[in-house]
């Protein structure tokens, strides 16, 4: 297999861009990446050092899931490195690094997209740069490069036993010119790749010396405590900070966008001192928002008229006419915080005419683009350090905190460190919207299917975080993953009802997905009581014409063991939904103790085409599970006077160790299908699941979130 790059241009691979300099040229990567210039430079991702040392520039942040080891073991296995002697950092937003979007390119981390988008690009980056060491070792050694072999971070030549490694041969390398054709490896060669390596990021989060935003420190640095607006959107019409002034360690205190940042030589003096501010704040429209209103708003959208459609195909009127049974339900769910452990902040320095931010992104391009329309300059003067975040699940694909450090900064004169405290995260954070669902169905004498008709009805969280996004009234994220939902039920509507108010709300982990499948999902399980099937039974008779979704119920079902009896007081649910390219099923295993439900055991399987970390697959399915678990059974944001009612960790519970269930996940890939996400797509199915198992448990339908509260009622 052999891919064609020219020498200074782009190659569009499976949607991807991979960029590839000439070099010696150094500089000239420099200029484009962000990475620092040097003779090893052998592509736009990969810099190898004299010492054999590989430095992976990789597009995507380590937020936890494991894609940079990942990265690691493509660039491992193409090139012939030692993952020992690979480090990965984050450059600066530059082409090479930059994802297609419609009809934009981005470099951010999100969507699932960090293994699956950059698994091609990075194999044949990896393999130019194997092509590059090759020629220049068959230069040293006047042996035919057909006749050596890259592996283990050295090039051989098994004929004369003689070797070199990778660094002896780095600035020869680099000299060479990129290869206009790069051989791939096949696939069955790869030694990492379907199998792992330890972890990258391990080593540092155990012995501490990991290094999160918060933990930056620069040279004469002020922390700047951010006084925010408690009504969303809301900022200051004016502020007295007479008596914080005179409070010892404070610098200034000064207006910034949504509020005041009070500045001071450590944090803590800085949130004291802001106590003493009395700050008059701006009426906003939504000051008399709360969440009755807003209930009033979607439910009015659920019986609405009009509705932005996604999906019409055959005579739903007719199917619902000649039904012989008819199954209709509303469902729930309530905004939802993200909730990373470190919540927002990030520090800026202005050195001459050039400005630099230290932040935790996922969006490195949005993040750039808001920080020169604040400062009101060309994005070059601007340099972006990627840092670790200490949690993303979306949260750090926003620009909200940027702006109001860089002005703060500015009139400061002196580097800033801007951050935010828990009750400022949960309450001013952006939210997974709250939506309703109403679900229809009509079902023929025999009990089969003839047509469903889904509406979802509430705020647009495209409108929100990216308006360019909603066309004629639909958000796409509101019917995300149901328009090409693979069940065959007839005739079939898919459409929404936008009922918006200016809460913000950004993606979190699995997006749409995440309301949606537990909409979906424990409406099977009504219309199969309604037609006297098993839920499982239902779900193979609407999956019987594909073998790739049937395969993956069958399997969570076989593994669990469906057919075997549980203990008494206990009971199970089931839950199939694909998003993200990957195809997921639950089976949860519940009970009731102390009148509370408790999950004891959750099996999942997943097909997301191909598994390049198994390890890290897992472990995102169980990281997945018991995220979707905490904000099924307990998490909500509830308005009041336009204004979060629950802001840390008292009011929105998280879920605890000892609450968390087993998980057991099932592997499974399709040659030859394109390759699916593993981040966000185990989180999806396991409301559904739970809430079908209570109902088999308890006879009560569970049809909002979170269950506790349903539970309660």
């Amino acid at each position: 297999m052999t891919v064609a790059i020219d020498r200074r241009g782009f190659l569009g691979a499976t949607g991807a861009l991979v960029v590839s300099f000439a070099l010696p040229a150094a500089t000239a990567r420099a200029q484009a990446t962000g990475a620092p210039a040097g003779p090893g430079n052998l592509t736009a991702f990969i810099e190898l050092r004299p010492d054999g040392h590989v430095v992976l520039w990789s597009p995507t942040v380590e937020m936890g899931q494991g894609t940079q080891t990942a990265h690691a073991m493509i660039i491992a296995d193409e090139m012939g490195a030692d993952p020992a002697r690979i480090s990965v950092e984050v450059p600066h937003p530059s082409d090479p690094f930059r994802r297609e979007l419609p009809g934009s390119r981005a470099m951010g981390s999100g969507g699932s997209w960090g293994v699956r988008y950059w698994y091609e690009p990075l194999r044949k980056a990896a393999a130019q740069a194997r092509a590059m060491l090759l020629a220049a070792a068959s230069d040293r050694l006047g042996v035919p490069a057909g006749e050596l072999v890259a592996e283990g971070g050295k090039v051989s030549h098994a004929a004369s036993g003689r070797s070199l490694g990778f660094g002896e041969l780095a600035a020869a390398a680099a000299a060479k010119p990129i290869p206009r054709e790069a051989a791939l490896r096949p696939e069955a060669q790869h030694r990492y790749v379907g199998k792992g390596i330890a972890r990258l990021d391990t080593p540092a989060k155990v012995d501490g010396s990991a290094r999160f935003a918060m933990d930056l420190k620069l040279p004469g640095m002020v922390y700047a405590y951010a006084v925010l607006s408690p009504v969303f959107k809301g900022d200051a019409e004016g502020f007295d900070a007479t008596e914080a002034r005179k409070i010892k360690g404070v610098v200034d205190v000064v207006k910034v966008p949504g509020g005041v940042a009070v500045a001071a030589d450590n944090s803590w003096t800085a949130m004291k001192a802001a106590e003493a501010v009395k700050v008059a704040w701006k009426a906003m429209p939504i000051d008399d928002l709360d969440s009755a209103k807003l209930g009033t708003m979607m439910r009015d959208g659920l019986a609405a008229q009009q509705a932005a459609v996604a999906k019409a195909e055959g005579e739903l009127n007719v199917a619902f006419a000649n039904a012989a049974k008819y199954v209709v339900a509303d469902y729930e769910v309530p905004y939802i915080a993200h909730t990373p452990m470190e919540a927002w902040n990030c520090t800026v320095r202005q050195s001459g005419d050039t400005w630099e931010i230290w932040a935790p992104v996922q969006n490195q391009d949005r993040i750039l683009q808001a920080a020169a329309r604040t400062l009101g300059v060309d994005a070059a003067r601007i340099r972006l350090h990627s840092i670790m975040p200490g949690g993303g699940y979306g949260r750090r694909l926003g620009d909200d905190g940027i702006h109001a450090a860089l002005v703060a900064a500015k009139a400061l004169g002196r580097p800033v460190k801007l951050f935010w405290k828990r009750e400022d995260e949960i309450g001013q954070g952006w939210y997974r919207p709250a939506q309703m669902a109403r679900l229809r169905a009509s079902l023929d004498a025999k009990g089969n299917m003839t047509g469903f008709w889904f509406r979802a009805s509430g705020p647009s969280m495209q409108t929100e975080f990216a308006p360019a996004g909603v066309r004629n009234n639909m958000d796409g994220s509101s019917v995300q993953n149901m328009a090409e939902c693979r069940y065959r039920w007839g005739a079939t509507r898919i459409d929404y009802a936008m009922r918006h108010v200016p809460i913000p709300c950004a993606p979190w982990r699995a997006v749409g997905a995440t309301q949606n499948a537990f909409f979906l999902e424990c409406f099977i399980d009504e219309v199969a009581q309604a037609a006297g099937k098993d839920p499982l039974a239902l779900r193979r008779e609407l999956l019987a014409h594909d073998a790739r979704a049937l395969r993956v119920v069958n399997a969570a079902a076989e593994r669990f063991g469906w057919d075997r009896p549980l203990a008494p007081g206990r009971a199970k649910g089931i839950a199939y939904f694909e998003s993200f390219g990957a195809l997921t099923a639950h089976v949860a295993e519940v009970s009731i103790e102390d009148k509370r439900p408790r999950v004891h055991r959750v099996v999942c399987a997943i097909d997301c085409g191909k598994v390049v970390m198994p390890d890290g697959a897992r472990q995102q399915m169980e990281g997945g599970i018991v995220m979707g678990l905490s904000a099924a059974m307990g998490e909500k944001v509830s308005i009041a006077r336009g204004r979060a009612v629950e802001t840390n960790f008292d009011s929105y519970p998280l879920m605890r160790f000892d609450e968390a269930p087993r998980v057991e996940v099932v592997l499974l890939e399709t040659p030859g299908v394109a390759m699916g996400g593993i981040g966000e797509p185990g989180l999806p199915p396991i409301s559904a699941a739970v809430a079908n198992a209570l109902f088999h448990l308890t006879g009560k339908r569970i049809r909002k979130l979170p269950i506790l509260d349903a539970m309660a009622t």
